[in-house]
């Protein structure tokens, strides 16, 4: 291959790990029926509900779910949306040390609260304190 090839083909490799939503961060657990995925992007954050047992998505364009964030001594209700089946998006992403906790009310599911915080390891990483870890980790996303 020539140079200019090879400089073109890491360029877009390059580009292409930079787009992944892989490199965002992101924290995994379970929680009653079901397996989340709480993943920030610049903008936002968004929680992916997936059925525990298959995987499968859950659909969230009916039910009842909630957020709260707290940070810094304080708590504050964040509005949530199902953006698409299965994700729901907030904002702002929590900076600091925060906690986030979710109220997940799908329809024919047992209602569940999930919570994460930023003292949690991120998925593909191996937390410090055992004991911060809520969830389970995996780095299959």
């Amino acid at each position: 291959m020539r140079i200019s090839t090879l400089k073109a083909v890491f360029a877009a490799f390059i580009l292409a790990l930079s787009a992944s939503p892989a490199l965002a961060q992101q924290w995994d657990m379970t929680a009653g029926s079901y397996h989340t995925h709480l993943i920030f992007h610049d903008d936002r954050f968004e929680l992916h509900l997936h059925d525990k047992a298959t995987h499968g998505i859950v659909d969230t364009s009916k039910g009842r779910y909630t957020a709260t964030l707290l940070s810094g001594g304080k708590t504050t209700a964040v509005s949530i949306s199902a953006s698409k089946s299965g994700i729901l998006t907030g904002r702002p992403v929590p900076k600091g040390d925060w906690v986030l906790l979710f109220r997940v009310e799908a329809p024919s599911r047992a209602p569940v609260q999930v919570r994460y915080s930023s003292g949690m390891a991120r998925s593909g990483q191996k937390s410090p304190d055992k004991k911060s870890q809520e969830g389970h980790v995996h780095d299959h996303h």
